[in-house]
């Protein structure tokens, strides 16, 4: 499935998921003894002849937060988008839980299962102006997976609570704040019970501590929920202290890969280095500010 591009390609919410055990993300286990949950070997892809994504490599272990940065156009969004089952590559395999999602660039037949444990958020949250919160969450599950009012209901109201927003539950997208969508947006990806959870550039249209708080959000659900994130942002404030790895992309490749802490204060290429450092000048230019 393709939709219009942004950045490298932007698009809505995508949200996928299958009952299971726990209120909200978890499900079946694992297999026993898997560490990656998510591994990409060798993915490609080009736009009208633009190599976007080059040979990309990248596996992303259970319950981990990992944090994608780059300058714009670098290949970011386009990864997520791959992986979500949004776009497909033009060559690479993608694996999801040991179970093959993709092959040689294209869908396998089991993919449309396992798209099921992947949900994705973009920065646009989509929702349904006309409807309140209960109803954007209650559409997928009731539509998708089939469930009855009182499972989805119940549902709603849990993962209402675990972004913050128990009180909204009847109000309307357009009486929320930009902070208060972004998250009833997690909350809707949460009604499908995603086990590996996207998001792309989440907070860039946000002031600094009302994205402080979403991003909270996402470090709440990998310490109570063992979600695994895999997240664009230019939050390094964030990426020091929540996130488990830092993936910097340049041209389409991966060129560092490695704890984020590390990644941070001591930079093995040039090219992270002087990118840490025009994010941090920016910072200084907007703390100084009146």
């Amino acid at each position: 499935m393709t939709i219009p591009e942004s950045d490298e390609a932007n698009g809505g919410d995508m949200v996928n998921a299958e009952p299971g055990p726990s209120a909200l993300v978890r499900r079946e286990a694992e297999p026993e003894g898997m560490d990656a949950i998510l591994q990409v070997r060798g993915l490609e892809k080009s736009f009208h002849d633009n190599p976007v994504l080059r040979g990309v490599d990248l596996e992303l272990e259970a319950g981990t937060i990992n944090v994608l940065m780059g300058r714009s156009g670098s290949g970011k969004s386009t990864l997520l988008r791959l992986v979500a089952g949004l776009d497909e590559p033009d060559a690479g395999d993608i694996d999801i839980f040991g179970r093959a999602a993709v092959r040689d660039g294209e869908p396998t037949e089991e993919w449309e299962e396992i798209s099921t444990s992947v949900g994705m958020i973009c920065q646009s949250y989509t929702h349904w102006p006309l409807m309140n919160v209960w109803e954007n969450l209650s559409l997928a599950p009731r539509w998708v997976l089939k469930e009855s009012q009182a499972s989805i209901k119940e549902r709603a109201e849990q993962a209402l609570r675990e972004v913050g927003m128990e009180k909204h539950m009847y109000s309307r997208s357009t009486e929320l704040s930009g902070g208060e969508r972004q998250r009833v947006a997690i909350a809707r990806a949460l009604m499908m019970r995603p086990k590996v959870l996207l998001c792309d550039e989440i907070t860039s249209a946000l002031d600094p501590p009302v994205s402080a708080e979403v991003l909270g959000v996402l470090s709440r659900l990998k310490q109570d929920e063992g979600i695994t994130c895999l997240l664009v942002t230019h939050d390094v404030s964030f990426a020091a202290r929540a996130a488990d790895r830092f993936i910097f992309f340049e041209d389409g490749e991966i060129v560092e890969n490695s704890q984020a802490k590390d990644a941070i204060s001591s930079p093995k290429t040039e090219s992270l280095r002087t990118f840490l450092q025009a994010l941090q000048f920016l910072s200084l230019i907007h703390i100084s500010e009146p």
